[in-house]
């Protein structure tokens, strides 16, 4: 539950429009505020009162630390001139409440039994990213004004998610527990990569980003079913999602970076070449980021290329590759064209 959902469900209890769960949540921490602060709330206002609970709350989930339970706290009446009621406060354990998924649900889908219960919720209202670590042993790091909504135990059969703003996943590998990511419409399938999500509030545009591994992105039609406009994306590709027109568009990340090899067969990748054909250039580049790169000339292929491009970004390998040649290039999806004359001509 993040501040603002918290406050907002305040006001509500204060307006009387509250479900009897919510109320039971609510009361639970005004009166575990009073009895272990000595803090009754009578001369507080809203501001004061709803950042006192706040504090309570975030000091509960940090420490992992369960609140006192059947105990009978009665609240003195609050001397607020909009709020007019009096209660008694009931300690009964209202943690069930907060760990309460709060996500956006689909037109018509309501929470399972076991999905209302065992979840935890982060919110980063820091300017730094902030590490969190699933029981899974994967890791997210969620970037400032994000939160993220997960179990504190996976499905046996499932691992799954529920992302608000941007966040880089690095996931464990369970083929037999696939992850997922849902944001607003889109979900990320994941058995085991590192990858961004980045999400954009206004527009509903939903942007994934690959670094290692690979990964199934797709709208999300119902609970039960997936849209069949989905996209497989590889290291290095990008896939975002338009909510306004319903629809997927593929590309490349912002900045590619050199595939890693498996531990064992890791080498230092030299990318200098001394007339050496363009045809064996593009190779080595296509086996070091996994991007498809083509000739729009075929008469390019044998063209030689004396070069140093080791430790360089792609797309200045690129630039310097199409200066010797007097070439240009383009990105068309997620692979590279290349344009150009012969270098006989």
């Amino acid at each position: 539950m993040s501040r603002k959902t918290f406050r907002q469900l305040l006001e509500k209890y204060l307006r009387g429009e509250c479900t009897p769960q919510e109320k039971r949540f609510v009361e639970h921490w005004y009166g575990l505020l009073e009895t272990e602060t000595g803090e009754s709330g009578e001369e507080l206002d809203m501001d004061e009162l709803e950042g006192r609970l706040w504090n309570q709350i975030q000091k509960k989930m940090d420490t992992g630390e369960e609140p006192e339970q059947g105990r009978i706290v009665p609240l003195k009446r609050v001397r607020y001139r909009w709020l007019g009621i009096a209660a008694s406060l009931l300690l009964i354990g209202g943690w069930f409440y907060f760990s309460q998924p709060i996500r956006n649900l689909l037109p018509g889908q309501a929470l399972s039994v076991e999905e209302q219960t065992g979840w935890l919720d982060r919110s980063n209202t820091s300017s730094r990213p902030m590490t969190v670590r699933l029981e899974d042993g994967s890791v997210v790091q969620l970037s400032a004004k994000s939160s993220l909504r997960f179990p504190k135990h996976f499905a046996a059969d499932k691992r799954a998610v529920y992302l608000t703003g941007d966040a880089f996943f690095s996931i464990q590998k369970m083929p037999a527990r696939p992850f997922y990511v849902h944001t607003g419409e889109v979900v990320t399938k994941v058995l085991g990569t590192s990858f961004f999500v980045r999400t954009q509030a206004e527009s509903g545009k939903v942007r994934v980003e690959v670094v290692t591994g690979r990964v199934t992105v797709y709208k999300q039609e119902s609970e039960k079913q997936t849209s069949a406009n989905g996209v497989f994306l590889t290291p290095n590709q990008a896939a975002t999602f338009f909510a306004d027109e319903q629809h997927f568009v593929t590309g490349l990340v912002d900045a590619p970076k050199v595939i890693q090899p498996a531990e064992a067969e890791k080498k230092t990748i030299s990318l200098a070449f001394d007339d050496t054909p363009l045809a064996d250039v593009l190779a080595q580049l296509e086996r070091a980021y996994g991007i498809a790169i083509e000739l729009e000339n075929d008469q390019q292929k044998n063209c030689p290329l004396t070069a140093n491009l080791t430790d360089q970004p792609l797309y200045t390998q690129l630039d310097i590759i199409c200066a010797a040649l007097k070439s240009t290039y383009k990105i068309q999806g997620t692979t590279i064209l290349i344009s150009g004359k012969s270098c006989t001509e």
